[in-house]
């Protein structure tokens, strides 16, 4: 009777507040503080995705995601304004993508910042995370020397576009290939 009445709050619980219930299918984070999260987090809104978005998200607060978004940028005034040292933000990401892998998370690391973004900063994150990606989504002028070929796993699949303009295909046909959008 006890798991009765405890199914039936569950399920009453889940359709009067489905926002406290259950989380969006998709999260996403910066690596490094750069604006570049945000800016993905806009284009999966105008694309009518609904995402969860924490530019300092940690492996123990990652909810039961389908997908988890690495957007990878370094700024180091983010950093600063935030109080977060650069070994900190490596050790989070590094902590966080590994907890998605193990929970069978699928882990899409972008990078739309191009060669503007990039320099020690960057590459440090670069460096720590890409290797965790099944996929990354790279601005070509990004990976002007092949960091991200080098950096990442043998099986993950490297998309490169020309510009943050046209990503928005790129996540389209991620998403649709892991089953979280049609």
């Amino acid at each position: 009777m006890k798991y009765l009445v405890s199914l039936f709050l569950f399920i009453f619980g889940a359709c009067a507040f489905p926002s406290i219930v259950s989380a969006a299918d998709i999260a996403i984070t910066s690596i490094g503080q750069a604006p570049d999260g945000m800016m993905v987090k806009v284009l999966m809104n105008k694309m009518k995705i609904e995402t969860d978005y924490d530019s300092a998200l940690h492996a123990k607060a990652l909810g039961p995601h389908k997908v988890l978004i690495a957007v990878v940028g370094g700024s180091s005034k983010a950093l600063g304004a935030a109080g977060i040292a650069k070994a900190e933000e490596k050790e989070r990401g590094k902590t966080l993508l590994q907890e998605a892998r193990k929970r069978g998370v699928k882990v899409l690391v972008v990078h739309i910042g191009g060669s503007h973004r990039r320099g020690e900063l960057t590459d440090t994150f670069i460096e720590a995370v890409a290797g965790f990606a099944d996929r990354l989504i790279v601005v070509k002028s990004g990976n002007f020397d092949g960091i991200f070929a080098r950096a990442k796993s043998p099986t993950a699949i490297l998309m490169e576009i020309e510009s943050v303009q046209t990503s928005v295909p790129a996540l389209q046909s991620t998403l649709k290939d892991w089953g979280v959008t049609r």
